[in-house]
C-alpha cells in the first residue's frame, strides 16, 4: 500500500484535535474519527465536552504553548450522543505556515476511568461502612456507659440509705447517753463520736444529691411555707454543731412578708451546707444568716462568717467538685468536697445565683437570691396548704437535708409522759440500733411498746395485739412498711377487731419524703400513713404528733412583748435629746428590734457586764475612727465588736456592725456624707446598747 494512504488512513482512524489562535479568533479542527463521536458540527471546545466543561484544557494549552519543551498530559471527558467518554491526551506544539498550532494525541481511557471510578466508589462505600460500624460501636459503648452510671447512681441512692439509717441511729443514741451523762471524759468521748456521725451523714448527703443532680433526678416540690420558721428551724439545727466548737449561729430576718411558695427543704439543705461549711472554718466568733426583703416574694440569703478567709486565688475553684480548702488549725477534714457545688446546682435549680465574697483573716460572705411563687389566696388552696404545712415543719438535720419534712414543737426537757395512760405502740425497723433509739423514746414516753424485726413480724404482731399507734420503717425484708401499711388500712376498712383502737400509722425513713415512694400519678397520701418522719426521731417529734393537747405540757414563756414597748419607749426619750443635740435627725431612725438581757443565752449572762464594758469602749473607738478618717482601724474594730454580738446573739448590733464594716470597706476615704453616715450607724448601736442596759436593770429591780 501507497505510504501516503496508509498515513491518511492512520490519521483519520485516531483521535486527534488540532488548536489554534490568533488575532481573537480561535479554530479547533478534530480528525474523522474524533468527529463520528458527536452529531454536530464542533468549533470550540464547548461544543463537544457539554457539562462536563471545566478550565482543564484551556490552561493545558496555555502551559504548552508557554513552554513547548514541557510534556503536557492529561485526562478530560466529552459529552457525546454515546454517553460520556473520556481522553487522555498528550500535546504538541508546532508551526506552519506562519501560525503555531497545539496538536493533541488522544487515547480513549473511558473504561479506565470507569473503573478508577467503581474503584473509588467501592472505596467510599467501605469508608461509609466502616464509619457507620464506628460509630454503632460508640453508640453501644455510650449506652454501656449510661447504663453503668445509672446503676451506680441507683446505688449510691440506696448506699446512702443504708450508710445513713445507722448513722442516724449513733447520732440519736449519743444524743440520749449525753443527756444524762454527768462524767468529763465520757460526755467527751461522746461529743468526738456525735461530730463524727454529723460529718459522715453531711458526706453521705453530699454524695447523693451530687449524684441526683448529675443524672438530672432532683425535682423541686414547691408549697407554702413559713420562711421565718424554716430559717428557725435550720438556726436551731446548726446551733449544736456550732457549740461543739464554742461558736454561735445567728439570724437576721429583715422583712415583712412570711409566707412564700417554694421547696423549703431545699432551701434548707443549701442554708445548712453553706453553714456547716463557715463553721469548719471559723476558729472564733460565728456565722450569721441575714435574710433580707428585696421585693414582694424575692429575698437575699447571705451567709457570713468570722472566719479564716479565702484566698483569691482559690475563690474561683471553690464550687469545683472535690475540691477542698485547708483550713487553719481545724481538725474537721471530713468531706467529700461536693457540698458547695451541691449548693450551687440547688441554686441554679432554683433559678438563682451564688457569689461569694471573702477576706483573708476577716471573714466569708456567700450570698444568692431567690424568687418564690405568689402565695393563692382562694379557700381550697389555703386547706391544701394547712395540711402541707404540718408535713413542712422540721427539727432534724436528715430532714432538711434529704428533702424531707417532719413536725415539731419545743417541749419541755423535764416532760417523761405523754399522759396519764400508756399507749399501746408496734414499731417495725430492721435496723436493731434504731428500733433501741425509738423504742427508747417511747419508753421515756410512758408507752408500752412492741417491736418486729420485719414487715412479716409487724403484720403477724398487729392482727394478734391491739394497738393505739404503729411506727413502720419503710424498707424492710418480707413485706416493706408501705404494703404493710396498706394491709393495715384494709384491716381498718373491713372493720376488723385488731384495729379498733389503732389512732395513727406512721412512716419512719432515712430514705426520702413520700413523694420518693410514691408512683407517678399516684398522690403521697396513696401510701396510707398519717404522717411521716425521718430519722433520726427525736423525743419532741413523737410528742407533737402523738399528743393532741401538747401546749399544756410545754414551758411557755410570757408575753414580753408589752414590756419590750414601754422598754423601747423610756430608751427613746432618754437619747432623744442627745440625737438632736448630735444632729442626727429624728429618733424614729434608730429603731429597730433590739435585743434585751432574756434573749443572751443563760451560759453568757455572766459575761454581760465585761461585755458591756468592753463595748461602750468599742463604740467610743468607732467614733474616734470616724472622725479621724481611720478606715482600716474602724473596719477591723467593728469585726471585733461584731464576733462578740454574735457571741451573745445580739442579732440586732451584729446587724448594724456589719453594716459599719462593709460600709467602710466600699468607702474608704470617710468625707462628707459618709462621715454623717456612719455616725448615724453608731447612734443606732448606742440605742441598742441602752436598751439592753435598760433590760438588765429593769430584771434587777423586779
Amino acid at each position: 500500500m501507497n505510504k501516503d494512504l496508509l498515513a491518511e488512513e492512520l490519521v483519520s482512524k485516531t483521535f486527534w484535535w488540532r488548536y489554534s489562535s490568533s488575532d481573537g479568533e480561535s479554530e479547533l479542527l478534530l480528525s474523522p474519527a474524533f468527529r463520528t463521536l458527536f452529531d454536530k458540527k464542533i468549533t470550540l471546545f464547548d461544543d463537544m465536552m457539554g457539562r462536563y466543561r471545566t478550565p482543564v484544557i484551556d490552561l493545558k494549552v496555555q502551559e504548552i504553548l508557554n513552554n513547548p519543551e514541557v510534556d503536557v498530559r492529561f485526562v478530560a471527558s466529552y459529552h457525546t450522543p454515546q454517553g460520556k467518554k473520556s481522553f487522555q491526551h498528550q500535546l504538541h506544539v508546532y508551526s506552519e505556515s506562519g501560525k503555531r498550532y497545539v496538536l493533541a494525541n488522544c487515547m480513549d481511557v473511558s473504561e479506565m476511568v470507569a473503573l478508577e471510578r467503581e474503584i473509588v466508589d467501592a472505596q467510599g462505600r467501605l469508608s461509609v461502612s466502616q464509619l457507620v460500624e464506628r460509630q454503632n460501636q460508640l453508640e453501644e459503648q455510650n449506652r454501656l456507659i449510661n447504663e453503668s452510671y445509672q446503676k451506680q447512681s441507683r446505688f449510691l441512692a440506696l448506699l446512702s440509705h443504708e450508710l445513713r439509717s445507722p448513722l442516724l441511729g449513733i447520732s440519736s443514741l449519743v444524743q440520749r447517753l449525753r443527756r444524762n451523762q454527768t462524767d468529763k471524759e465520757v460526755l467527751s468521748a461522746l461529743k468526738a463520736i456525735h461530730i463524727t456521725a454529723e460529718q459522715s451523714t453531711f458526706l453521705v448527703n453530699d454524695i447523693l444529691t451530687y449524684s441526683q443532680t448529675e443524672y438530672d433526678e432532683i425535682t423541686l416540690h414547691p408549697m407554702r411555707f413559713s420562711l421565718k420558721e424554716t430559717l428557725q428551724n435550720v438556726k436551731q439545727l446548726t446551733s449544736s454543731i456550732a457549740a461543739d466548737k464554742g461558736l454561735i449561729v445567728s439570724l437576721i430576718y429583715l422583712g415583712e412578708q412570711d409566707e412564700v411558695v417554694g421547696d423549703s427543704v431545699r432551701l434548707s439543705q443549701i442554708l445548712i451546707n453553706l453553714i456547716v461549711n463557715s463553721i469548719k472554718f471559723t476558729q472564733y466568733g460565728g456565722v450569721t444568716i441575714e435574710v433580707i426583703q428585696t421585693q414582694k416574694n424575692k429575698f437575699s440569703f447571705k451567709i457570713t462568717d468570722s472566719g479564716e478567709g479565702i484566698a483569691e486565688s482559690q475563690l474561683e475553684r471553690i464550687f469545683e467538685p472535690y475540691a477542698q480548702l485547708e483550713s487553719i488549725g481545724s481538725t474537721q477534714s471530713i468531706g467529700s468536697g461536693l457540698g458547695l457545688l451541691v449548693v450551687q446546682k440547688l441554686i441554679s435549680l432554683m433559678g438563682g445565683e451564688i457569689s461569694v465574697q471573702s477576706i483573708l483573716g476577716v471573714g466569708t460572705s456567700f450570698r444568692f437570691d431567690l424568687s418564690f411563687d405568689k402565695v393563692m389566696e382562694n379557700s381550697a388552696s389555703k386547706r391544701r396548704d394547712k395540711k402541707e404545712m404540718a408535713l413542712l415543719k422540721s427539727t432534724t438535720l436528715e430532714a432538711a437535708a434529704t428533702k424531707n419534712s417532719v413536725e415539731h414543737v419545743s417541749v419541755s426537757s423535764g416532760m417523761t409522759s405523754l399522759s396519764s395512760e400508756s399507749p399501746h405502740i408496734l414499731i417495725a425497723d430492721d435496723s436493731k440500733i434504731n428500733l433501741m433509739v425509738l423504742g427508747g423514746y417511747l419508753q421515756e414516753l410512758n408507752c408500752s411498746v412492741v417491736e418486729a424485726k420485719d414487715g412479716r413480724e409487724a403484720w403477724e404482731l398487729f392482727q394478734k395485739n391491739r394497738f393505739d399507734y404503729v411506727f413502720l420503717d419503710i424498707q424492710m425484708p418480707f413485706l416493706d412498711g408501705i404494703e404493710v401499711s396498706h394491709k393495715i388500712r384494709a384491716c381498718v376498712e373491713e372493720g376488723c377487731s385488731a384495729a379498733q383502737t389503732l389512732k395513727k400509722v406512721f412512716a419512719v425513713t432515712a430514705g426520702g419524703d413520700e413523694s420518693n415512694f410514691t408512683l407517678e400519678g399516684e398522690p403521697v397520701s396513696s401510701n396510707g400513713f398519717d404522717h411521716w418522719f425521718v430519722k433520726p426521731v427525736t423525743k419532741e417529734q413523737i410528742v407533737a404528733v402523738l399528743q393532741e393537747n401538747i401546749s399544756s405540757l410545754t414551758d411557755k414563756k410570757p408575753d414580753a412583748s408589752a414590756g419590750r414597748e414601754a422598754q423601747l419607749e423610756g430608751v427613746e426619750k432618754e437619747l432623744s435629746n442627745t440625737t438632736r443635740e448630735k444632729g442626727m435627725g429624728d429618733i424614729k431612725t434608730v429603731k429597730g428590734d433590739w435585743e434585751g438581757i432574756e434573749d443572751v443565752p443563760e451560759s453568757f449572762q455572766e459575761l454581760i457586764t465585761d461585755f458591756l464594758s468592753d463595748l461602750k469602749l468599742g463604740v467610743d473607738e468607732l467614733e474616734c475612727f470616724v472622725l479621724e478618717k481611720r478606715a482600716p482601724e474602724l473596719i477591723k474594730k467593728a469585726h471585733y465588736l461584731k464576733g462578740n454580738c454574735m457571741l451573745l446573739q445580739l442579732n440586732g448590733m451584729v446587724s448594724v456592725l456589719r453594716e459599719i464594716e462593709e460600709y467602710t470597706q466600699k468607702n474608704k476615704h470617710l468625707v462628707g456624707n459618709k462621715q454623717k453616715n456612719l455616725n448615724l450607724l453608731l447612734e443606732k448601736l448606742r440605742f441598742g446598747l441602752k436598751y439592753l442596759e435598760n433590760s438588765i436593770a429593769i430584771r434587777h429591780n423586779a
